[in-house]
């Protein structure tokens, strides 16, 4: 398999996917990243509260950043709920074409389509300068989304069985892997909003740490939801923590 250089006309050989020495270099760059991962270390902070230890002892829904995160397991980090997979590389043909702005000597922008943890798992550490993500809001709906030019409806759940620890547990698998590419100069930006937002914030401070957070950042609509009791939810939460 061949493709043209757009710069300089040649032709220059790919590799097929599923070659041996393409699968060999995914499964090394696999288990270096799974190392990378169950390397990480939970931030070394001090417990937030300053309770006695006889009533400590007592308590086990305190949201302290010292204790580990909702998944976590100690020299494994996340991979006994999910797992290190080695999954083929799905990358279309473009036939010489993309489109790229303002940078021609840098490769070309992705855009994935799939879990993105799994992407995640298959990007080198200490690469990411910034990550923003809008994760399910722990909801509890179903969406229904009208889809490209022939109006294809495509369903989305926000139901989790389980609850909100499975929500979290989720959610946390990912967290760890954004903390492990992330620049020590990066920053992270996650979209939440009341229905999960404070239990977010409080994992978050377990995984990057209680200090580095920077801010939350209130985003107003410019209409409330149709609440038929109390106050109207108007506004969204972006929780901003800096990979220090």
């Amino acid at each position: 398999m061949t493709t043209s250089d757009r710069q300089g006309g040649t032709e220059q050989p790919l590799e097929q996917a599923g070659s041996p020495a393409t699968n060999e270099s995914q499964d090394s760059d696999l288990h270096r990243i799974e190392a990378d991962s169950q390397a990480q270390r939970l931030p070394d902070q001090e417990r937030i509260f300053s309770v006695a230890r006889r009533v400590r002892s007592k308590l086990n829904n305190l949201p302290d950043a010292a204790k580990a995160p909702l998944g976590f397991v100690p020299g494994r980090g996340f991979d006994v709920v999910f797992p290190f997979i080695n999954l083929p590389d799905l990358t279309p043909n473009l036939n010489g074409d993309w489109v790229q702005f303002g940078s021609p000597h840098l490769p070309p922008n992705r855009l994935y389509y799939g879990d993105n943890l799994q992407v995640l798992r298959t990007l080198p550490t200490n690469s990411i300068d910034l990550i923003y993500i809008d994760p399910p809001f722990f909801s509890g709906a179903e969406y229904n989304v009208i889809w490209g030019d022939t109006n294809e409806v495509r369903t989305f759940s926000d139901i989790w069985e389980g609850g909100l620890d499975t929500y979290l547990i989720w959610l946390n698998a990912r967290l760890w892997e954004m903390r492990r590419v992330l620049k020590d100069t990066g920053s992270i930006y996650v979209h939440c909003d009341w229905h999960a937002c404070h239990y977010i914030k409080a994992e978050m401070d377990k995984i990057f740490g209680y200090d580095n957070f920077a801010t939350e950042v209130i985003w107003r609509r410019t209409s409330a939801h149709g609440d038929t009791h109390g106050f109207g939810k108007v506004s969204d939460s972006v929780v901003v923590y800096p990979n220090q």
